[in-house]
């Protein structure tokens, strides 16, 4: 039986042997073991877990029996509870070479950080509902929806502040370490990126009612320029395009019996909003930028097959249009090649056909 632990605020920190694993799953020199916490040292290990390590939500849809057995139809929804919760996702992530979503990602790396005394504070953001749209002119405004993303924040003894690390948004993840300043603005990997923090309390619209009591937390967003347009430094309110939310969160540290109270409400609670599609994405390495990333949301009438697609780099051009796509069928079989040859899943036997049923 589940049990509260002693003390909610405690954190954990990986040993020498599991650090030395992680740094193998993210194709990283031992030598890293003994560098003292810095922000390059930082910079390092976070983008080789992007490039690495991708936001997966397989899990929720496929038991992990279901992926040793004959080629079968993948059902969204099969295995709400197949993710795990916060640091138990360690085996699926380092030792067997997967990858999972947010809560298990990050509170993983924030284990893994540790190991260098980095000190990390895990955080809840509100994510911004209307992805990609300008908030300032889309109907529904400043649309925000619930609880359902980690973050970490990340400083370290003789450090010059603190920063944002977040190692499973996904789609237009920031690629390094953005220190928490007001208005701080930082170019991505390619022409066409930019980030920003603002310090503010929770935007929201004129329309729109206030909470009695709030504070001020941190607007994460993303540029959003014509395709074709390279963005010009400072930005200014004349730069072509505009800023995109992607969350919202306040400067307090949640305890790991709280993730797991979000963890339900994102991958088991029945209106889990994580259950109702299938994404797997990752950054690739050395290409600017570029992610490879994979969908699949059930639609009437439609084939029942996932589109894997590359976004982002500098070849986009700051489009969002998908490029190289292929489509793979919702059945373990031909999925798994397609997580081995495009998400680093690690080789092994091929999973066999279906088999017939007997005449």
């Amino acid at each position: 039986m589940a049990t509260y632990p002693q003390n909610p605020f405690s954190t954990s920190a990986l040993t020498r042997d599991e650090a030395a694993a992680y740094l193998d799953r993210i194709k990283l020199p031992h030598s890293l073991l003994d560098s003292p916490a810095s922000l390059e040292l930082l910079a390092q290990l976070f983008l080789a877990q992007l490039e690495n390590i991708p936001k997966d939500t397989s899990p929720l849809h496929a038991p992990s029996v279901q992926w040793d057995g004959p080629s079968s139809p993948i059902v969204l929804g099969s295995s709400f509870t197949g993710m795990p919760v916060g640091l138990n996702s360690q085996d699926r992530i380092v030792k067997q070479g997967k990858g999972a979503f947010c809560f298990s990602i990050n509170a993983t790396l924030a284990a893994f950080l540790r190991y260098w005394k980095f000190r990390v504070s895990e955080m809840v953001t509100r994510c911004y509902k209307q992805l990609g749209e300008d908030p300032t002119t889309h109907p529904l405004g400043w649309h925000w929806g619930t609880m359902t993303h980690e973050v970490l924040i990340v400083d370290w003894e003789g450090s010059d502040g603190r920063y944002l690390v977040d190692g499973a948004w996904g789609p237009w993840n920031q690629t390094a370490p953005i220190k928490l300043e007001h208005n701080n603005v930082v170019p991505g990997l390619n022409s066409y990126e930019a980030f920003q923090l603002r310090n503010e309390e929770l935007p929201l619209s004129p329309w729109m009612p206030r909470p009695i009591d709030n504070i001020k937390g941190w607007t994460f967003s993303r540029y959003i320029t014509p395709v074709g347009t390279k963005i010009q430094f400072p930005i200014t309110e004349e730069t072509p395009g505009y800023w995109t939310p992607l969350f919202h969160f306040l400067p307090i540290s949640v305890p790991v019996l709280d993730f797991t109270l979000y963890h339900h409400f994102s991958a088991s609670h029945e209106l889990a909003s994580f259950t109702a599609f299938w994404l797997v994405t990752k950054l690739i390495p050395n290409s600017g930028g570029a992610r490879r990333s994979m969908m699949y949301a059930e639609k009437e009438g439609m084939p029942r097959r996932a589109k894997i697609y590359t976004t982002g780099g500098e070849e986009s051009q700051g489009s969002q249009e998908g490029r190289d796509v292929v489509w793979v069928d919702m059945e373990t079989g031909p999925m798994l090649e397609i997580l081995r040859k495009d998400f680093c899943y690690p080789p092994g036997a091929p999973i066999p056909l279906a088999i017939a049923p007997s005449k």
